[in-house]
């Protein structure tokens, strides 16, 4: 690395205290103020004392603590920016360039009464402007629209002249601190003659202290930044230090290490621009059919920024390491150097890459682009890369790439130096160095290194084999030794060994890339005689033996491995109470192999083979395993597909089933014949006997038996699809004889009450009551009528199952799916909150509840544990950076990046974080204040007493005046990566189409592995993000389109009025949002209420575009524009039209209770309605701005069609309500006797009457209190649309 020049030597020292003495008088006083946290009392004592960093820092951690943000930043921008200069030369006047965070934080909070009242003399307030909320949300989103003059892309003042008056609208909805401050200018442009000049904060103390208000804020950016610059400061006064400021130093670079590393979690997941999409510009023209360039490059300004950003980490943490090594010479320091040279190297191929795809597309594009836009985008990428020319880029890439050649030879050597010394060498170093030399492709090397590592020998299993390596090898390295605790707290990194496991895993790996897989079967043979039940070592096994060039199997490597198998479980059976499940399954995957690479007539015998393979897996397995059928699902479905050929998915009959099938049907019912305890002896015991273990471990072998069978013949059944309900009536056992063997295992098994000093388990049986739900759930989805009986009676089975085993979640989930399919979502969350989901959980299992709550109207519900989604992802943003670094700092580099990668590409993407943030968006104004402080929405409600609502009654767009401000707000929070508002963001940032949007499903589908016969139906990943997307995209434009209703000004004397440069940009932002919004239209397929309702509401926009900056053209004039706005009004109401066709048209179609209109009505609500509503009320309080008013629509043509489109509306909300009464309903009517006669009808010789008059009333109560939190939002919105019927 080149040296920077040295500070100027004009520069005064930074102000601390002269002496010990006076710094314990001073400090003390204020230390204990804040270990007791009296905040007031700290502030009292640092705004008297010195000036001292150590005291503004404690100043800036009260402030912070006592809510008074604003002041805090702006005093922690003193002491980092004002009056310092950097060893580079450049000065506070770069501050906004260089602390980019810190400022655009400064300026998010800050209003003009903040500029006019501001106190601070470092003239901070002077260069601030009040960016328009608009820009604040182009800004973010890249978005392809020149800013007005005297603002950048980083909304830096240009020409700096008053904010405030600039700024009238954006502060709308702020109360002022000053009501001056509008139009007032800034005080204090000068700065007295003898202020000092100072370096950057250097002191250890300080940048700690400091730390703690940056962390707290997620200010990791500037946290890095402050650490560079004391790094740089430091480095280059080394001449004359004393120890005190080498320690300093020290300390400050193992922090900046860990404060760099930490930056990392905040870069977001990034996938790399396809090569057909830099190829779909050539020769200047786009492909049909191909993504236009200015999408594709405007799609690739967040990714270039994330990887600037990533290789700017990168780097600073590698120089930080290679300075703390020169200065330590730990091995630690080293290492940390090394492995942050490849992660930098890795960053850097991801960015020249991005970079070359642009490059290829800004050569190929002609100059007959938008020139406004084409010029904003290649100004953005310009400015990113700090360069001045698109011609410059080519050269730039160049660089890198000669780092990127240079980092691996520099890393490789210093790596090593440390493990080639002969010195004790840890698991982690060796994993270093091997990384190095595997990065440069020299994988024979890293394989000869890895020979001769020295380990820990393996635990030997029964038969006395492990240990040692294959090659029979030695090594002369020490492991390193663990004398006692001493040694462990005073070692700097890791200390564990290399394991001999590890070594081998390690070489068969690498010997399987280089080809050589006879050495590959001898590793997996020595691991799998000491671990023969690691199913991955199997499969290695498999995989280097039976590979081959050719289509065809390798026969000999397979009789290898299957003698193989075979002496395993002759050995491990012979010296092992218990047989081991791998070792058998293995034999079945090879029978499978075989099956899957046979053709013509060899196939039949090859089936039956793995029939019989199947058949003894089930037979061994199935009475001790309850995962037998896991294990053995995948061969039947393949089983089922190898005799598929014979014509078997066209069969109309069981004599059509081959009988290879039919053998595995009729064994499993003889499994379950042979093992059913309800008509045994076993149930006929005198009650007073007390069973013997044995013959409870007899007991539990017949119930697994017989529930494994089941699950064969349930399997076999789903994949014939055609024949399932026959197969079900011939081969499985009915509904009757399943509940009763149920009871029956509840009186043969005892179990002990949790209260009695018990375990939380759950029964033997419940897998049987999990069978027989899923058999009724599959009766009523194939049933033409009475469907609803069949899930009232799988509901009240459940409820009764739940009662005698409340521990069972899979129990809770089964129900939460038949409650979900009743439409009786509040039943379904008080199950769900039962179970006591919570932490990782929420992102993996909250998808089980979540549809549900918004199609029964519990949004306030939904808005709840979408928040408590966003604030875990908060919490475990910040629990991350704080365990990687200490991974690091235990020289457990690995690790450390394992948690790393794991936050930026599973957690800050994830889909149910994404799907979180729209659903707070679009419910946030149907939230019922009062059901907040409820654990369960409703539990706090009297009955028959509906809750106070009104829409927007908090949060939200309701079509009142607070909408402005509340848009602005939403600009301010969209800047948070887990603030919901910040889904904008995501839609306009996605220039790509849905399939490439990058998210992590860390949905857990594994909890509904009991689902075989029926599977309820959950989103798919790309639902979800489409569904996202569309309210990303629909809270964006209604955003834009509220806030640019807000700027316009009424026409005077019948002339349209003057545009604003204000107007105007926020009507081309509106504009461009909406064009965004309709091509993600055409790639969505949605039902005929969704289309027409999406249509409308991007219409009303388009008038609202039309109404405000007109046609553009010569003939522009006020008679044109409502004359174009009447023909978008028109077109628009032919669109609710038709989406009330649609709607009514599916109610009467709905004759299924199970599948009410009622839930349909509750999802369109958030989803359409009420976006379409605040639209409506935005468009109508602007032509009533243009004297198009409501009450006009007698004599003003735009008038008259709002007012039909009005009506129209108000239509479609009348027959959402009748759709809502129906779903009340549930087929009956109000009365105790007409719930006894349903619970009668539904009730069988299984599910007695008691729990399903249970199970009604819960749907009953549940759909009641939907429709208590729904119709008062329609009534609403119908009451306040009366007035367009209203004449002058």
């Amino acid at each position: 690395m080149s040296s920077s020049p040295p500070p100027p030597t004009t520069l005064s020292p930074r102000p601390a205290p002269p002496n010990e003495q006076l710094s314990s008088r001073t400090l003390h006083p204020i230390y204990q103020a804040l270990d007791t946290h009296n905040y007031t009392k700290a502030l009292k004592l640092t705004s008297s004392s010195e000036k001292w960093d150590i005291v503004r820092a404690l100043r800036v951690h009260a402030l912070e603590r006592c809510g008074k943000k604003r002041e805090a930043l702006v005093l922690l921008w003193e002491i980092l920016v004002s009056n310092v200069v950097v060893v580079d030369g450049s000065s506070s006047d770069d501050g906004k360039k260089i602390w980019v965070e810190l400022y655009s934080r400064i300026e998010s909070i800050s209003d003009a009464a903040d500029l006019v009242n501001d106190p601070s003399p470092n003239g901070l307030e002077s260069t601030i402007q009040l960016l328009d909320a608009v820009q604040r949300l182009d800004v973010r989103a890249y978005t392809p629209i020149a800013l007005p003059k005297g603002t950048t892309a980083s909304g830096n003042t240009i020409n700096n002249k008053s904010s405030a008056a600039n700024n009238k609208s954006s502060t709308s909805g702020q109360k002022s601190k000053n009501s001056k401050g509008k139009n007032s200018k800034t005080i204090k442009k000068t700065t007295p003659a003898a202020v000092l000049s100072y370096p950057p904060v250097t002191d250890e103390t300080v940048l700690q202290t400091l730390c703690v208000t940056l962390r707290s804020e997620g200010l990791c950016d500037t946290m890095s930044e402050m650490y560079h610059q004391a790094m740089e400061t430091s480095s280059s006064s080394a001449a004359n230090k004393t120890h005190q400021d080498k320690e300093n130093f020290k300390c400050v670079l193992e922090e900046g290490v860990c404060v760099h590393f930490k930056a990392l979690c905040d870069c977001s997941a990034v996938v790399k621009l396809e090569g057909g999409d830099a190829a779909a510009v050539v020769d200047g023209v786009a492909d049909v059919g191909v993504r236009s360039p200015q999408r594709i490059v405007q799609g690739q300004l967040p990714k270039v920024q994330t990887l600037l950003r990533l290789t700017k980490y990168y780097e600073r943490m590698q120089t930080s390491s290679l300075q703390l090594a020169k200065i330590t010479g730990q091995p630690l320091h080293f290492q940390w150097t090394a492995i942050s040279s490849l992660w930098y190297k890795e960053s850097l191929e991801q960015l020249v890459s991005t970079l070359e795809n642009i490059q290829s597309i800004l050569v190929n594009v002609n100059n007959d682009q938008d020139d406004d836009t084409w010029s904003h985008l290649q100004n953005s990428i310009l400015q990113m890369m700090g360069l001045k020319e698109v011609s410059d880029i080519p050269s730039h890439i160049q660089k890198l790439q000669q780092k990127m050649a240079l980092l691996p030879r520099l890393a490789e050597s210093l790596s090593s130096r440390m493990v080639l010394s002969g010195k004790a060498v840890s698991e982690n170093d060796w994993d270093v160095y091997l990384e190095t030399l595997l990065v440069q492709g020299k994988k024979a090397e890293g394989l000869e290194v890895l020979k001769n590592i020295g380990c820990t020998p393996m635990v030997a299993s029964g038969d006395g084999s492990g240990g040692g390596g294959s090659d029979g090898s030695t090594s002369n390295n020490a492991l390193p030794q663990i004398d006692d605790e001493d040694t462990i707290e005073n070692h700097v990194g890791s200390m564990l060994p290399y394991t001999q496991r590890k070594k081998l895993e390690r070489c068969a790996q690498l010997s399987m890339e280089l080809g050589m897989v006879d050495q590959v079967e001898g590793y997996y043979r020595e691991l799998l005689h000491v671990f023969p039940d690691q199913w991955t070592y199997w499969m290695g096994l498999v995989d280097s033996c039976c590979v081959k060039m050719e289509k065809d199997l390798n026969e000999e490597g397979w009789e290898r491995c299957h003698s193989f198998a075979k002496e395993v479980i002759s050995t491990v059976e012979s010296s092992q109470k218990h047989a081991l499940r791998g070792p058998h399954l293995i034999l079945l995957e090879l029978a499978s192999m075989k099956v899957r690479q046979a053709s013509g007539e060899g196939k039949e015998g090859l089936v039956t083979l793995m029939r019989d393979e199947i058949c003894t897996y089930g037979n061994k397995f199935g009475p001790v395993a309850s995962c037998c059928f896991a294990d053995v699902r995948s061969y039947l479905r393949g089983l089922v597909q190898a005799i598929s050929s014979s014509g078997i998915v066209a069969a109309t009959g069981l004599s059509d089933i081959p009988n290879d099938v039919l053998h595995v049907l009729k064994w499993a019912k003889d499994l379950w014949t042979t093992n059913t305890q309800s008509n045994s002896s076993a149930a006929c015991e005198v009650e007073g006997d007390i069973p013997t273990s044995e013959l409870l471990r007899e007991r539990r072998k017949k119930i697994r038996t017989f529930i494994f069978a089941v699950q064969v013949i349930y399997g076999i059944a789903v994949e014939l699809e055609n024949l399932a309900l026959q197969l079900l009536e011939t081969y499985a056992p009915s509904i009757s004889q399943m509940v009763t063997e149920w009871r029956t295992s509840l009186s043969l098994l005892p179990s002990v009450a949790v209260k009695d000093g018990g375990q939380k388990e759950v029964l033997p049986g419940d897998e049987i009551v999990l069978l027989t739900s899923q058999y009724l759930q599959f009766q009523a989805n194939t049933a033409t009528n009475n469907n609803s009986s069949l899930l009232l009676q799988a509901a009240g089975l459940l409820e009764e199952a739940m009662n005698l085993s409340p521990y069972n979640p899979h129990l809770k989930i089964a129900a939460i799916g038949v409650y979900s399919q009743l439409h009786a979502a509040h039943r379904a969350l008080e199950i769900y909150q039962d179970m006591g989901v919570k932490q990782i959980q929420l992102d993996s299992c909250s998808y089980l509840i979540l549809p549900a709550l918004v199609q029964g109207g519990l949004y306030t519900s939904a808005i709840k544990l979408s928040a408590s989604i966003l604030r875990f992802h908060g919490s475990t943003s910040n629990q991350v950076k704080d365990y990687a670094s200490k991974s690091l700092q235990n020289g457990l580099m690995f690790k450390a990046k394992e948690m790393i990668t794991f936050q930026r590409e599973k957690m800050r993407p994830s889909l149910q974080l994404l799907y979180s943030k729209g659903l707070v968006m679009d419910a946030a104004a149907l939230m019922i204040p009062s059901d907040l402080g409820n654990d369960i929405v409703g539990g706090g409600a009297k009955k028959g007493k509906t809750p106070l609502t009104r829409l927007g009654a908090e949060k939200g767009f309701c079509g009142s005046d607070d909408d402005l401000a509340r848009a602005e707000q939403i600009a301010i929070d969209a800047e948070m990566h887990f603030n919901a508002p910040s889904i904008i963001h995501a839609a306009a940032q996605s220039a790509t189409s849905v399939d490439d949007f990058v998210s992590s499903d860390n949905r857990d589908m594994t909890v509904s592995y009991f689902e075989i016969l029926y599977q309820n139906a959950h989103l798919t990943q790309k639902e979800m993000v489409t569904e996202s997307l569309r309210r990303a995209h629909l809270h964006g434009l209604l955003t834009r389109a509220i806030m640019a209703t807000g700027t316009a000004n009424a026409p005077k004397k019948g002339k349209i009025p003057k545009p604003t440069e204000e107007t105007t940009y926020r009507c081309q932002s509106l504009r461009h949002c909406l064009s965004k919004a309709k091509e993600f239209g055409q790639e969505v397929g949605t039902d005929d209420v969704d289309r027409a309702l999406w249509d409308a509401c991007c219409q009303l926009c388009e008038a609202i575009v039309i109404v405000m900056q007109g046609s553009g053209d010569s003939n522009d004039s006020l008679a044109e524009r409502e004359k174009t706005a009447t023909s978008f009004v028109d077109s628009t109401m032919q669109l609710i039209q038709s989406a009330r066709k649609a709607f009514t048209s599916c109610c009467s179609s709905a004759v299924d209770q199970s599948s009410p209109m009622g839930a349909r009505a509750c999802q369109l609500l958030p989803d359409h309605v009420v976006p379409f509503y605040v639209l409506l009320e935005t468009t109508a309080k602007l032509f009533s701005l243009f004297g198009w008013g409501k009450r006009k629509r007698m004599t003003k043509a735009a008038s008259g069609a709002l007012a039909n489109l009005a009506l129209s509306f108000h239509d479609l909300l009348s027959d959402m309500l009748r759709a809502m009464s129906q779903f009340r309903s549930f087929g009956i009517n109000s009365g105790e006797m007409n719930v006894e006669s349903l619970a009668e009808s539904a009730s069988s010789l299984d599910v007695g009457t008691d729990a399903i008059q249970r199970v009604i009333r819960e749907v009953v109560s549940s759909r009641e209190m939907s429709k208590d939190r729904v119709d008062p939002f329609l009534v609403q919105m119908k009451e306040s649309l009366d007035i367009f019927n209203e004449e002058q």
